[in-house]
């Protein structure tokens, strides 16, 4: 008795699929409980998922999605921002397009799928009309998604009036039998980025007189499954968005760009449009404009005065330059006034260890006091040398210490008169020195 209602059924639908599409409905309307609506579809897949996870909006702002969510679009009638779908699909996103002569023609261009004609004479139809070929799933395809597996079993897909997909490298789902003509398929599928991306050529497979096909039902449950994540998105999580017909799709995924779309979108299709070529009126106008471009600035350049300059020798030379004492001090007050503070301090423990006989590197506080032992200079001039050496120390020490407890950086007018004040104790302890010692053991 069941197998007679799944007859009736069938010639009824072949019925229904045979005479002229009916005026009092919109066709493919999510809402629609007429033979070409997608109601039935519609509760399926609230069945298969939840009912408020299953949406049919009349527009859709891409703002609203996340990586969780997927898109079913049935048989487009707007245009379809190929860019936002793909950004879309890449962050985690699933989306099916099922179209047939709708305008999802540049989507399925932007990966890669275009459309061609099935095969004239099918292997397999129903009720020998090839306007109603049956698609099944490929005998060699191994890499089936486990949410279409159950199609093996479930019989062929009944189309309607399909177009075909042209080979591009994608698994294959679904393929048209020729007779004395090549395969065609009918659907593909495979993955962007972290997301997925499925396509039929088809949109009247899941309408509702066609769901009472096996097969169609089959792939109507496979296609919720499929588009819900095959178990990967935890429950509870993510929406499915149905999109038939006019429904619109707006706005960008994901966080706006400071830059305008439409300024991004111009950037792009004038890059797109060198990389292809100008038009030749293009081309004359822009050479034109170059050509005048270039004469302008070759008259601006040709009249303008230079000022002189002397050659390069006679030109005086810079201290800094030169040898010598003098040239060395102006070279380390050019880098770095604390590096020539450093060497200063090295050259005045030098000099100072000569004129006490001494031949290794002794502690500037221990040079004081044997400058005082002996008698090199007075108290005051002592007291003076010792202050000094321990400010050249503390300025070369500066840098390791923390910014609060450094000193204030001597300016160049300060390290000249330090310079002046060192010259003179120098002079000072040859003067004062009483004899000469001989080098200490």
């Amino acid at each position: 008795m069941a197998r007679v209602r799944r007859l009736c059924a069938a010639m009824l639908a072949t019925t229904a699929l045979s005479v002229a599409p009916s005026a009092s409905a919109t066709s493919l309307d999510p809402d629609g409980t007429d033979w070409e609506g997608l109601a039935n579809l519609v509760t399926l897949a609230r069945g298969e998922t939840a009912r408020d996870r299953v949406l049919t909006p009349h527009k859709l702002d891409f703002e609203e999605l996340v990586p969780e969510d997927a898109l079913l679009i049935i048989h487009p009638n707007t245009d379809l921002d190929a860019g936002e779908i793909e950004s879309f699909i890449s962050s985690g996103g699933r989306v099916a397009v099922l179209d047939d002569y709708g305008t999802g023609d540049e989507l399925l261009g932007h990966f890669g799928i275009h459309r061609v004609p099935l095969p004239s004479n099918p292997a397999r139809m129903l009720r020998g009309n090839p306007s109603l070929a049956l698609a099944e799933i490929p005998g060699e395809s191994r890499s089936l998604p486990d949410s279409f597996r159950d199609l093996r079993e479930a019989g062929p897909v009944v189309t309607n009036h399909a177009t075909g997909l042209g080979d591009t490298g994608l698994p294959p789902l679904l393929v048209v039998r020729g007779k004395s003509e090549p395969n065609v398929l009918l659907a593909v599928s495979g993955a962007f980025g972290r997301g997925r991306f499925l396509a039929i050529g088809d949109a009247s497979v899941v309408m509702n007189t066609m769901l009472e096909y096996p097969g169609n039902h089959a792939l109507a449950v496979s296609l919720v499954r499929y588009l819900s994540g095959e178990g990967t998105i935890p429950s509870g999580r993510g929406r499915l968005y149905v999109l038939a017909n006019d429904a619109a799709l707006t706005g960008e995924f994901g966080t706006p760009s400071a830059v305008p779309k439409r300024l991004r979108t111009a950037a792009v299709d004038t890059l797109d449009a060198l990389k292809q070529g100008l038009a030749p009126k293009t081309t004359y106008f822009v050479a034109v404009g170059l050509g005048l471009g270039v004469i302008l600035w070759a008259s601006s350049r040709a009249g303008r005065t230079y000022k002189e300059s002397l050659p390069r020798f006679v030109r005086p030379i810079p201290i800094a330059t030169q040898g010598g004492f003098a040239g060395e001090t102006a070279a380390l007050l050019s880098e770095s006034p604390q590096r020539a503070l450093v060497e200063l301090r090295h050259a005045l423990e030098e000099e100072i260890s000569i004129r006490l006989g001494l031949d290794r590197p002794t502690p500037d506080r221990e040079l004081v006091a044997r400058v005082r032992a002996r008698g090199m200079l007075g108290e005051s001039d002592a007291e003076d040398l010792d202050r000094i050496l321990t400010k050249l120390r503390l300025e070369g020490t500066e840098r390791r210490l923390p910014r609060w407890m450094r000193l204030k950086r001597l300016k160049r007018d300060e390290i000249a008169r330090l310079i002046e004040g060192l010259q003179r104790l120098l002079a000072a302890m040859d003067g004062g020195r009483r004899d000469r010692l001989p080098p200490s053991p």
